[in-house]
């Protein structure tokens, strides 16, 4: 259970609503004539804290991402589906907090969210992490966006974006 409270994984869905030059332009006032922003395929995000013990299980020995170590995945009919869109980085949303930031891209006729719990894996080196994601696609004025309605962790129902700060 304490391995379960550092283990600090933001789950987000990062879908963005993006208008076309940043801004909608209007041909004429008939609004069948105004062009709609576009959204992105919905991305995956995970974040971990670079000073919990977690994050060790993402770097090599030189202290690097261990991006040939790290994969994810969707487990159909006894094989397993890789998402082969991921990338890494820094995220910094406090002073104090820095986290890696494993981005999974998904397509947009996507087998995560739709509508029921589907369950999908975080292998590193050392563990393979359980992610079940309840969700679904819904229309909006800028398109089809992700809307996630739960997501647990090897079972664990993420509440709130951090488990520990």
């Amino acid at each position: 259970m304490k391995r379960i409270l550092l283990f600090l994984i933001l789950l987000l869905v990062f879908v963005n609503c993006s208008k076309d030059s940043q801004e909608v332009k209007e041909v004429k006032k008939d609004p069948k004539e105004i062009k709609p922003c576009q959204v992105p395929p919905p991305d995956f995000i995970l974040l971990i804290n670079k000073s919990s013990e977690l994050y060790k299980e993402f770097t090599n020995q030189a202290g690097e991402i261990d991006k040939a170590n790290i994969s994810f995945y969707k487990q159909v009919s006894r094989e397993k589906k890789q998402y082969d869109s991921i990338l890494f980085g820094s995220f910094k949303p406090e002073k104090n907090n820095d986290y890696l930031q494993i981005i999974i891209g998904l397509p947009f006729e996507n087998d995560v969210y739709t509508g029921k719990t589907e369950t999908l894996y975080l292998q590193n080196a050392t563990r393979t992490y359980k992610i079940e994601v309840n969700g679904y696609m819904k229309d909006t004025e800028c398109g089809t966006v992700a809307i996630t309605n739960e997501i647990r962790v090897d079972g664990t129902k993420i509440e709130v974006p951090y488990l520990a700060k």
